[in-house]
């Protein structure tokens, strides 16, 4: 559920995650209640009964529709002023593109504050916070990927520092310190202030979604709010964006001069309307600092991870791979090569519908050679046992239900139609992972993230992409299982379709794979148009190198027509082999 589907109708602690305020409560169309907790790591959860009683919505609420383009357009024509309750500015409130609904009886009052949404420079959206009845709720496109809060300010600015608090007020908070108390031999100077969009629990995929905007900073600090959410929300950043220095903001109590309350700093925000502006400076600008992760260690660091027993992976489909490689071990990148129309997709199909239903694992599926829909029917069908994919397939169509509706929340699939562009999925990689929870990538063919360059380019640019995915690995438990096609056989060698043998070498950009994979595998099949249909049927897997234990393998496994699946033979018997399904 997100806020941009109805008005909050008030804001709740979260059980779960310690937040005073976090989880937002809204109405449904049937007047049941459901609600969000925006402050819960890992991007938010959804709470289907906050009350769990059937509380009425308060008098004067009324639900906002995203599309509503007359709410839109009002929107845009409201008024710039300053918000006094708030301790900031008109002007700051002007640079940030801020508006404000002024009260019907006197026309002065800030009854509520309109907070600007953006899609590539766009307003798309507004985020409207009610002063009276502190809830908010959200007008017009805010789904997907929002810009940071603030980053058309922060783009005029030039500046080489990129200051990012938790929340929209934090941020013009902090601006407006920082232009204050600037010497005035710097006052041409403006800072650099964004916000998280959907606060500390979006944190992560907020940075993710706004990556290139981020990296694009020589400094970037971290100004989150001071409490456990806070605190928690930096250290999941850090995971990603170690190098991001961060700002502790000291508690400090401080008078309410409206309500005569005695109130404890946690943000941006508090400092400005406590009247320590000048202490909010001192702290953002001099004392923001680097939080070692352990990149300088000793061995007492580390002794008790050393200490632990190595166990067995993930398996395969196939028991002679799970020996020759003791699994499926997180931390490793396996190349899986072979020529085309050797049946390097079904081997990826069939290997996904084992790490699903065989082993219990979520899989991520960046396959730019077939549509989502395609892959889905083709594990389904390896989990069935029957090609859903041919015109002459005799089945029943709430089988093939089944079985793509089994792999929903365990297979996670890249559209093919988005970006190319190795940024654009290694963003995509990192959230499946930190947000979806998912260990296990498929990613093929790599040559695709470097089809538009030549080859003297693709080699170069494919060795920084592998350079990338090695630290990937290395930094997360993840294992990356990346097929490639590979380059024709000389003349004089016997040709991949009719049997040759398959070298790491001949992976296109081998190069870069040899040098960051951990494991190299190869498809060989004889397809000759004069081969025996068995044997035509019949592929070897050979593991080419192990950085890893430095062990060699390579098996046979029959492809069985009517069940679609690759199967290894159990055991020898008289006259031939014995498979099993």
């Amino acid at each position: 559920m997100s806020n941009d589907q109805g008005v909050c109708h008030e804001k709740l602690g979260c059980p779960e995650c310690g937040s005073s305020d976090g989880l937002q409560v809204f109405q449904k169309e049937d007047d049941s209640f459901d609600g969000f907790c925006y402050a819960c790591p890992q991007g938010g959860r959804f709470v289907r009964d906050p009350y769990k009683t059937g509380v009425p919505l308060k008098e004067g609420t009324r639900k906002i529709k995203r599309d509503d383009t007359e709410l839109l357009e009002e929107a845009s024509q409201l008024p710039f002023n300053s918000l006094p309750h708030r301790g900031l500015s008109k002007q700051v409130c002007e640079e940030y593109g801020v508006r404000v609904a002024l009260s019907a009886k006197d026309g002065k009052t800030v009854v509520a504050e309109y907070y600007p949404d953006t899609k590539a420079g766009a307003t798309t959206g507004w985020e409207v916070k009610s002063v009276e009845k502190k809830g908010f709720y959200g007008i017009g496109d805010r789904r997907g990927s929002l810009e940071l809060w603030g980053t058309a300010t922060a783009k005029k600015s030039g500046g080489r520092k990129l200051w990012i608090t938790e929340g929209r007020s934090d941020a013009m908070a902090l601006y407006q310190s920082l232009r204050k108390h600037t010497a005035t031999k710097w006052k041409h100077l403006i800072p650099s202030v964004v916000s998280l969009t959907r606060g500390a629990g979006g944190a992560v995929k907020d940075l993710l979604n706004n990556r290139k905007f981020v990296d694009s900073y020589d400094e970037v600090i971290l100004v989150f709010d001071n409490d456990s959410v806070g605190i928690d929300a930096v250290e999941q950043v850090l995971k990603t964006f170690p190098l991001a220095k961060v700002v502790e903001l000291p508690q400090i109590q401080w008078v309410d001069e409206e309500s005569g309350e005695v109130k404890t700093t946690k943000d941006a925000n508090d400092y400005v309307m406590g009247g320590m502006s000048q202490e909010l400076y001192d702290q953002t600008m001099w004392k923001a600092s680097i939080i070692r992760q352990g990149e300088v260690v000793d061995v007492s660091d580390f002794i008790e991870d050393a200490l632990i027993k190595p166990s067995m992976g993930i398996g395969w489909p196939w028991p002679s791979a799970t020996k020759a490689t003791f699994g499926i071990r997180p931390h490793t990148i396996h190349i899986i090569g072979a020529a085309p129309k050797i049946g390097k997709t079904d081997h990826e199909h069939q290997l996904i519908e084992h790490l699903v239903f065989k082993e219990n694992q979520k899989v991520g599926v960046f396959d730019f050679e077939n549509p989502p829909a395609k892959t889905a029917k083709k594990v389904a069908s390896k989990h069935h046992k029957i090609d859903y994919t041919r015109p002459d397939a005799v089945y029943n169509d709430e089988d093939l239900r089944r079985g793509l509706m089994a792999q929903q929340g365990l297979v996670r699939f890249y559209d093919r139609r988005a970006s190319r562009e190795w940024d654009s999925v290694k963003i995509a990689l990192e959230e499946m992972h930190l947000l979806d929870n998912i260990n296990i990538f498929i990613i093929d063919p790599l040559t695709a993230f470097v089809s538009m360059y030549t080859s003297s380019e693709a080699n170069d640019a494919l060795n920084a992409i592998m350079t990338e995915m090695a630290d990937l690995v290395m930094k997360y438990p993840i294992t990356l299982l990346c097929y490639t096609h590979v380059n024709p056989k000389p003349k004089s060698s016997t040709p991949h379709e009719k049997g040759g043998s398959v070298l790491s070498g001949e992976f296109t950009g081998s190069r870069a794979m040899e040098k960051w994979s951990h494991y190299a595998w190869g498809i060989r099949r004889d397809r000759s148009p004069d081969c025996p249909q068995e044997r035509k049927n019949m592929s070897t897997f050979e593991l080419l190198y192990d950085r890893e234990f430095g062990q060699s393998a390579a098996f046979d496994v029959y492809f069985d027509e009517p069940t679609v699946t690759y199967l290894e033979p159990t055991r020898l018997i008289a006259g031939g082999r014995e498979y099993t399904h």
